[in-house]
């Protein structure tokens, strides 16, 4: 009798999971949105370079839906919303549910801060009115990802682990645009204060040339995953944005701060 309510209690299960598979799955995305850019929003404010900058909005779209207006490229004739952007005109960042579930699924929980860290450096990038080549620009655009996730190990639960599925997702989209799996781990890496480096244009430049003497990075390039051996947990490189970038945002002189 007890092995047969054991039995029944599995198929039980097994049938729940059948028939809502897809509403378990999606009911944890706008969750992990919400945790992470709350959180996102809560840095920002907490770097004394910042706190009178506004940060971006987000808002979260589903794939497909049709776009008008802003600002953003294309969007005055209408475009379909395919992956999650930062719109500069309107400073706001569009966010992708059907892009994150994928990347959720084959890199964790934790790629949705990086995706979200990613949009919320490009809107830094845009108020600092910063503007560098490709891959340069989303290269420099990881590693400040790095620094605004890197406080968040307790709040995001972060570990060791997350940060390498991180790195993972960074690897995995690699491009000529966007520089290479390697660089992209190592930029993030460089923003988290894990490695001896910084998100100034000069280091920046040296990732793009490949001019990193670092056993970690020369490891990255040759296979991913391989800081699984190197103790990611410890920050001994850790800097504020202004710090990070090599300028001071404090005597910055830009028009404007975003004050909508």
């Amino acid at each position: 009798y007890k092995h047969f309510a054991l039995l029944m209690k599995l198929l039980i299960a097994i049938i729940c999971l059948l028939i809502f598979p897809v509403k378990a799955k999606e009911s944890t995305i706008p969750e992990l949105i919400e945790k992470t850019t709350v959180y996102l929003i809560k840095t920002w404010y907490a770097d004394e370079n910042l706190k009178d900058w506004f940060p971006p909005q987000v808002i979260t779209v589903p794939s497909g839906t049709r776009v008008f207006g802003g600002g953003c490229k294309g969007s005055n004739e209408g475009f379909d919303v395919a992956g999650s952007y930062y719109c500069s005109p309107d400073h706001t960042i569009i966010l992708d549910p059907t892009q994150l579930k994928t990347f959720i699924k084959a890199f964790g929980n934790s790629s949705v801060a990086y995706v979200v860290a990613h949009e919320f450096a490009h809107a830094l990038q845009n108020a600092l009115e910063i503007r560098l080549k490709a891959p340069n620009h989303e290269l420099q655009a990881d590693c400040l990802a790095g620094y605004f996730i890197q406080k968040g190990n307790k709040e995001l639960k972060i570990t060791r682990e997350d940060i390498l599925e991180m790195s993972s997702v960074a690897y995995a989209i690699g491009d000529e645009t966007h520089g290479t799996g390697a660089q992209r781990t190592y930029a993030l890496l460089s923003g988290m204060g894990r490695v001896d480096s910084d998100c100034s244009y000069a280091s920046i430049e040296k990732l793009v040339k490949g001019d990193i003497d670092d056993p970690l990075y020369k490891a990255f390039t040759r296979t991913r995953g391989s800081g699984k051996s190197v103790n990611l947990e410890s920050s001994p490189y850790k800097k504020d944005a202004s710090g990070l970038l090599g300028i001071n945002l404090k005597t910055s002189k830009v028009n404007s701060k975003f004050r909508f």
